[in-house]
């Protein structure tokens, strides 16, 4: 029975521990795939990136330069370029959580690397990337050999200054659209540059192609874009006459080293070199035209010399006229139609355009003043001339009179009748400047122990206070718009007050606390020349006014940054180098403009600006009417994009060069394009 029983069971038990032996394996074959998937999912994702970059180190490597290698030696198969452990390398993730990273910046300076042309096309491979700088390194051959076009979507930096490429210009880096700063200088490029470039890289801010070898004139399209801020070709074999509108917003740095270059600002004429174009091949004149050479100089030395018997003829009826004029006024008291004076031998009440009659010293003296500040040289009042004391209709009293500001500047230790006189003229000088954006010299008082200065009062304070005063919470921000254009009437008002002194004058002082707000909300610039009048400035007189430049662009960055250099704690255009040299360009501005939209490009701009301003060269600095100029260019980019926003759809309105905040704006400024 119980092997009957047996025999009955049994083979229901097999199949019992048959069926739970396979679900059990089922189980753990799902455990498995389970903790692969996990483990996949926590180990980053190959970057697609890295075939392309490791070919680039084999070309560099093939080179036989054994510190190319060691340069790249952190580029390994076994690390992600995105790992942060690749020298040089930066990597950007999408907006997809799941996309995997990308490698966006290529920064490889001065490290030894070598090879030719050709490695660079392995970086062409790398679609996303936006920076490419490989300066100052010794690679070689023609880069027109190197189709830079899959880069077109994002390169907007590409640096390659410094090397020993050959051959004529990439005709594919004319793709780029989007590129905004090209370095090519310090190479062996040849030929031409490309006639159309300036309608092709529409949104360059930099272009440097200086030490080279280009020949053939400088093209006429470069004076159609509109950003280009930094532009250099000296070193080259270029010729021809510079463009118009490139001579007046570049310094003549920009163009030397060209021999057959002419034309403003470089100091050679055109005229000489379209005479030479009517001489033979070899240097000589035809018989006829030496013949009729000859008859023109005799012609041109006998009408030389009968101007010149005129001109001596003239000087000395001048002259006879001048000792005339002199023995007349020695009778009578000086007058003119801009400025009546009153005067004795030894002490001058002039006054100018716009001031009242009824000044005099005594008035001026007998006005109640306040003092707003004193110095070594000079005191500063606020001076209220001819008030009355007048009841009002709410029983409360009145004054009413003229404010002005008296600066009061006592004699030189020292000097002499003939320093007196000079201090006078300057004074008369600088009564008769008269611009929107400047404070107004109305009158003066000279005796032979000081001298009365009497401006205009500006009652809003200054710059300075506007910026810097009332940091905190309950502060109203001082909005980009109204920066732009404070920026713009002190720009105007300092390039009125150069252009009018011919060169001769400068503020030597200029800071934030000499641009003044009047009752308009207008930037004037105010104490132009207030120094001369204490201690004469040594020649040259003209590296005064480029000081005067690079203190604008101090102004300018404290517009921008919000910091005051009166702090003493850091040296503004220094810091701003090298923030931008690290690429973190947003953290220069301003919080308060950190709430303005849309404004990047032209905060950039103007930060652009600022730092050309604050070169430590001051050759590389432009003059302030140039400066001007670019201020003003910024600020109608500005209205045209705010009637972009305002209305898309009309016409001119455009939006493909404009670029994201995080890529194009904060990191396109960099200090290795300066």
């Amino acid at each position: 029975p119980w092997s009957a029983l047996l025999h009955t069971f049994w083979p229901s038990s097999i199949q019992a521990l048959q069926s739970l032996i396979f679900f059990m394996a089922l189980r753990v074959l799902f455990l498995i795939l389970a903790l692969l998937a996990a483990a996949r999912a926590s180990s980053p994702a190959a970057s697609p990136d890295a075939a392309s970059l490791l070919a680039f180190k084999s070309a560099c490597a093939g080179a036989g330069r054994g510190t190319a290698t060691a340069a790249l030696d952190s580029w390994t198969e076994s690390i992600e370029p995105c790992s942060g452990e690749w020298r040089g390398v930066t990597c950007q993730r999408s907006s997809s959580s799941s996309a995997t990273s990308r490698v966006r910046r290529v920064v490889l300076e001065g490290v030894g690397l070598a090879g030719d042309a050709g490695a660079i096309a392995a970086l062409a491979d790398v679609p996303s990337l936006s920076f490419l700088s490989l300066k100052n390194n010794t690679f070689t051959g023609s880069l027109r050999d190197v189709d830079f076009s899959p880069l077109a979507p994002h390169l907007k930096l590409l640096y390659l200054s410094g090397n020993g490429f050959s051959g004529r210009f990439p005709e594919s880096i004319l793709r780029l659209r989007h590129l905004r700063r090209l370095d090519l200088s310090g190479n062996r490029l040849a030929g031409t540059i490309p006639p159309e470039i300036g309608h092709r890289l529409r949104a360059l801010v930099t272009l440097h192609l200086a030490r080279n070898s280009f020949v053939g004139s400088v093209p006429s399209s470069l004076e159609s874009m509109p950003k280009l801020a930094e532009f250099n070709v000296s070193g080259n074999k270029l010729s021809g006459k510079i463009p118009n509108h490139l001579a007046a917003a570049f310094p003549a740095s920009s163009f030397l080293g060209n021999p057959e270059l002419c034309g403003a600002p470089l100091r050679r004429r055109c005229d000489g070199q379209r005479q030479r174009a009517h001489t033979d091949a070899d240097g000589e004149t035809p018989h006829g035209q030496g013949r009729r050479s000859s008859h023109d100089r005799w012609m041109v030395v006998m009408i030389m010399a009968a101007v010149g018997a005129a001109v001596a003829t003239l000087i000395a009826a001048a002259l006879c006229a001048v000792l005339c004029l002199k023995n007349k006024k020695s009778t009578r008291p000086r007058a003119n139609s801009r400025t009546s004076s009153m005067s004795t031998s030894r002490e001058e009440t002039v006054r100018f355009d716009g001031c009242c009659e009824e000044f005099d010293v005594r008035a001026l003296m007998m006005g109640a003043a306040e003092m707003l500040g004193k110095g070594a040289a000079a005191t500063t009042y606020r001076v209220v001339m001819g008030g009355q004391h007048d009841v009002g209709d709410a029983g409360a009293e009145e004054t009413k009179g003229d404010e002005v500001v008296v600066k009061r500047l006592r004699r030189r230790e020292g000097a002499t009748r003939e320093d007196e006189g000079g201090r006078r003229e300057l004074a008369r000088e600088m009564g008769s400047w008269r611009h929107a954006n400047i404070v107004d010299l109305r009158a003066f008082y000279a005796s032979e122990e000081e001298l009365l200065l009497v401006f205009d009062y500006i009652p809003n304070g200054s710059l300075h206070s506007l910026l810097h005063e009332n940091r905190g919470p309950a502060r109203a921000p001082l909005d980009w718009q109204t920066r732009l254009r404070l920026a713009q009437d002190a720009a105007q008002g300092l390039a009125y007050l150069h252009g009018v002194s011919g060169s001769r004058l400068a503020h030597r002082h200029l800071t934030s606390s000499n641009i003044l707000i009047d009752a308009g909300g207008s930037a004037r610039v105010s104490d132009f020349a207030l120094l001369q009048l204490l201690v004469p400035a040594p020649p040259p007189e003209k590296a005064l006014q480029k000081q005067d430049v690079r203190d604008f662009g101090v102004i300018l960055l404290e517009l921008l940054t919000g910091r005051s250099p009166e702090d003493g704690k850091v040296d503004i255009p220094r810091w701003v180098r090298t923030v931008v040299r690290e690429e973190w360009t947003s953290e220069v501005f301003d919080v308060e403009l950190l709430r303005t939209r849309g404004a990047e490009d032209e905060m950039v701009a103007l930060l652009q600006v600022a730092l050309l301003c604050a070169a430590d060269d001051p050759r590389e600095r432009p003059r302030m009417a140039v400066v001007s100029k670019m201020i003003e260019d910024i600020r109608d980019r500005g209205s045209k994009r705010s009637k972009c926003s305002a209305s898309p759809s009309q016409a001119g309105c455009s939006y493909d060069s404009s670029p994201c905040a995080s890529e194009g704006t904060t990191k396109s400024t960099t200090a290795s394009s300066s």
